[in-house]
Order: C-alpha cells, then structure tokens, then sequence
C-alpha cells in the first residue's frame, strides 16, 4: 500500500487503496487529485466533502509516485 483516500459516500466513510505508482496532490481549494499509474484509468478529483483522510507511507510524498530508494528494508 502506497496510499490510502477515505472517501464519503451516502454517509459512510470507505477507504481506496491505491499502488506505488499512483500519484496524490492537494489542489486549491481543498479539491484531492489521484493520478493513476495502470494504464487506461483516469485521474480522479476529489471535492473537499468527498474525502476525509489520506495516509501515505513515509515514502510516498504529495505529487510524486512512491520513492523505492526510501525506507525501511523489509525481508
């Protein structure tokens, strides 16, 4: 998991996971951008009342794909 966006819908909050490719930004206005890195699948724009929340792994900051170079080594 590269990145997780809950998302409200009818209520209810529901978390999208998203890969290391996947890119996040934080555009004016609140509005969450999610650019994606499978081939054929758009990007997504959030307004402010459609998410709640993003958690990124430490290496995977705002408007870059995931940095393979950064972090723990995990066996």
């Amino acid at each position: 998991m590269a990145f997780t966006v809950w998302l409200v819908s009818e209520g209810e909050h529901h978390p999208e996971e998203c890969e290391d490719g996947d890119i996040f930004e934080f555009l004016t206005g609140g509005v969450l951008a999610v650019h994606y890195a499978r081939p054929g699948r758009w990007s997504d724009y959030y307004q402010p009342a459609r998410w709640t929340r993003v958690a990124a792994a430490p290496n995977h900051q705002p408007g870059e794909p995931a940095n393979q170079d950064v972090g723990p080594d995990f066996d």
